[in-house]
């Protein structure tokens, strides 16, 4: 019977049977939900010469039936439209199923886009902004998960307000 086979036949096997793995495998994750993640806080660390430190505080909601390992998280933090901090932690934290965490991540901002910033928020910006002006914010990322859980990696968006009230 295998002698009967060609090698086009056995690479066409191999094909389909590829095929059919990676789509059983899809279709083992389709009802699980992505985790949400948003800025819970953001406090002042440390000012250097050319670069101020804060602590960001990220709340991690899993509304999955599984606990999240989380292995690491990656972010950008963009406030106005414009880059403010980027930052990277490898603390492993686990989500409970159908609940939610805190991640502190060390973020770094350069002097130079805090007094651009700066500057700008106290000329008015483009909206005419005030002290009590919310200012808009944009998080992106990416979580590392325990492999167990899928892929292994995560890429997250959020946005939203901080207020300095």
């Amino acid at each position: 019977m295998f002698k009967t086979l060609n090698r086009t036949s056995v690479l066409l096997l191999c094909f389909f049977a590829t095929s059919l793995l990676l789509s059983s495998c899809a279709w083992l994750n389709l009802g699980k939900e992505s985790p949400t993640v948003t800025v819970a806080d953001l406090q002042l660390q440390e000012i250097k010469g050319l670069e101020t430190i804060f602590l960001l505080e990220l709340r991690v909601i899993n509304p999955g039936d599984t606990p999240l390992e989380i292995n690491g998280l990656n972010c950008t933090l963009k406030i106005d439209g414009k880059d403010f901090a980027t930052g990277i932690t490898s603390q492993q934290t686990t989500i409970p199923a159908y609940g939610t965490s805190t991640v502190p991540v060390m973020v770094y901002a350069s002097m130079f886009e805090i007094v651009s910033s700066v500057i700008q928020f106290l000329q008015g910006g483009e909206s005419g902004s005030t002290l009590k002006t919310p200012m808009t914010y944009k998080l992106s990322g990416k979580i590392i998960f325990d492999k167990r859980w899928g892929s292994g990696t995560y890429p997250f968006q959020s946005s939203g307000q901080l207020s300095l009230d």
